[in-house]
Parts: structure tokens; sequence; C-alpha cells
């Protein structure tokens, strides 16, 4: 996969796009883009289509970062926003997921941010390996019975397992011996038969029912 992502930075100040910029190999596939500082001209960004995943700072002062993300995800309808912080664990990851996001940027920012933004742009999950097991034992505690969980097949339910674990769809395709293709098919059904609209919510309503054993990072 070698296409170019622009990754647009929403921060109050320009620390974080210039960590970005510093982190990431210069002539790569990823151009971080801003920063812009709130959601408006975040979504002006977006109806140029001048960005293709958003990056918001969770740790600003005015404490909205949660709610930028939000509003960025209610205004701009299937863009992929990752969450930004300098304070790990199931709290901030909790954060992140409620507002909208699709994960948390790891804190430490090496080569494998493009993996990162790649799989967040793709619509995976994004988070730490260590903040899984608690940040699951959390949603558990809230188990939503949508419509259409008991009208997973078998093969639906071993998809949705494997992506509450962790796993990308190539991933998947391997250890099933099928095509990304029918992965993807698969994920589209449990989509529509769960009542969702991205993997990221499929995996949150898996973990609300104990499906998953997240043992592996997204």
């Amino acid at each position: 996969m070698s296409e170019d992502i622009r990754v647009l930075v929403v921060d109050e100040s320009p620390g974080l796009a210039q960590g970005l910029i510093l982190a990431l190999p210069r002539r790569g596939p990823i151009h971080v883009l801003g920063p812009v500082p709130d959601a408006p001209e975040a979504l002006a960004a977006l109806e140029e289509s001048l960005a293709d995943l958003v990056l918001v700072d969770l740790d600003r002062e005015d404490g909205r970062g949660a709610e930028i993300v939000g509003a960025i995800r209610d205004g701009s309808g299937r863009i992929r926003v990752l969450a930004a912080s300098t304070q790990d664990g199931p709290e901030t990851a909790a954060t992140a997921l409620a507002a909208g996001a699709c994960g948390v940027l790891p804190t430490v920012r090496d080569r494998s941010l493009i993996d990162v933004f790649r799989r967040a742009v793709a619509g995976e999950l994004v988070l730490p390996a260590a903040d899984l097991p608690r940040l699951v034992d959390r949603l558990m505690g809230n188990r939503d019975h949508a419509d259409g969980w008991t009208s997973l097949t078998g093969r639906e339910r071993q998809i949705l397992r494997a992506l509450a674990d962790g796993r990308s769809t190539p991933e998947i395709a391997r250890d099933l011996g099928i095509s990304p293709l029918t992965v993807q098919s698969h994920v589209k059904n449990i989509l529509a038969k769960l009542g969702v609209h991205s993997k990221v919510e499929a995996v949150r309503l898996a973990w609300r029912n104990g499906l998953g054993s997240a043992t592996r990072t997204a």
C-alpha cells in the first residue's frame, strides 16, 4: 500500500504537528497538514478534500479535545479521526472512542506511525495493546443487545472476533485462507446486520457483548 495520506492536525499549538514531521520520514507517504485550531477550520479543509485523516490533540488547555473530535465526526460524514494525548491508559482510550475517534496515536512516534495512519484511514481500530483488556472490561459492564446480533453467521462472528482482537483485514484474510475482498464483503454484512456504520462501532459492540480476547494491539 503506497498511497499518500494527508493528515490534518487540529491543535492549539504547533507542537504536535512539528513532532510528527520530525518523526516521519521526510520523503514518506504521510503528509502532515496544519495545525488548525478548531473544528470549523478542520471542517472547511475537509469540504475542500484537503485531508484524508484528522488528528485531534486531546490535551488542549481549553479541555475541548473530545468535543472537537465529536464535532468533526458529526460534520464530516465518514472521515476518520485519531486522537492524540500524552496520557496513556484506558481512560484516554475510552474518552477518544466515546467521542467518535477510531483510536489513539501511540506516544512512541517513529516509522511505525506510517502503519498507524494507514490503518486508521482503512477504518481499523488503533489502540495500545496494554489498554485493551481494561477497556473491554469497562465496556462489558454495559452490554448492548442490538437487533441483528443473533443473525450473524459463524463466519461473520469469527471475523468480528478477529477485528475485536485487533487484527487487520490482511491478517484476517491470511489466517482464514480467504481473500481480503472476501473479508471486506463479510465486514459489510456485519455492519449492516448490527446497524452500525464502521468497523470501530462494530468492535465496540463486540466488546460490550463479550466477543474478543483483546490481547493484541489494533
